[in-house]
């Protein structure tokens, strides 16, 4: 008796335990391509003091020619629908390090897609509104979703964020996740005059 039940029963435990590492790794790292961070970003007036700001544009007549070229390619790739890579792809603090894989245009919007791992020796909980976007005019993108990540020492999450970006803007990811200083990740530049 014990025979006939020993293969099915291997088999059985052998689904609930790869069942239960998928739930588990799942819970640690969102892999398997699914972003746990995926939101959609709208347009906000720039408030009157974020004008000051160091918005992500730079003047042609002072930038440097291989600089120029540089961002006339990343606006070409971006136009014709191919990724491109963020100026500044990677930014850290004290408790996290974000990562910015790729940008892409999709119409009239940049889906920007990277990851944040948490490089500190304690668990850390990284908010909705942590994640903010600035343009080169001033523009503040959030979102209103809800829900969060929480990240064990070590562990990574993905992201997808979607910003309904206009052409030839440059764009600046901001991270704020209190009482560290906010992160700045300039990922494209306006180019003035160009």
């Amino acid at each position: 008796m014990n025979d006939r039940r020993s293969p099915t029963f291997m088999v059985a435990l052998g689904v609930l335990i790869a069942l239960a590492l998928i739930v588990i790794g799942g819970g640690m790292n969102s892999g398997f391509g699914s972003p746990q961070l995926s939101r959609r970003f709208a347009a906000q007036p720039p408030v009157p003091g974020d004008l000051a700001l160091n918005l992500p544009r730079i003047e042609a007549p002072q930038a440097p020619p291989d600089l120029l070229r540089i961002l006339d390619d990343v606006h070409k790739r971006l136009s014709g629908g191919q990724a491109a890579t963020a100026l500044t792809p990677t930014v850290a603090g004290p408790r996290i390090e974000v990562r910015v894989d790729d940008l892409r245009r999709t119409g009239d919007q940049i889906v920007v897609r990277g990851s944040v791992r948490n490089a500190g020796d304690r668990e850390v909980t990284i908010p909705p509104g942590a994640f903010t976007f600035r343009d080169s005019r001033g523009v503040r993108y959030a979102t209103g979703s809800s829900g969060s990540a929480t990240l064990a020492p070590g562990a990574t999450t993905d992201f997808e964020f979607t910003v309904p970006l206009p052409t030839e803007r440059g764009l600046t990811l901001i991270v704020d996740l209190p009482p560290d200083p906010p992160l700045e990740q300039t990922l494209l530049l306006e180019v003035d005059g160009g």
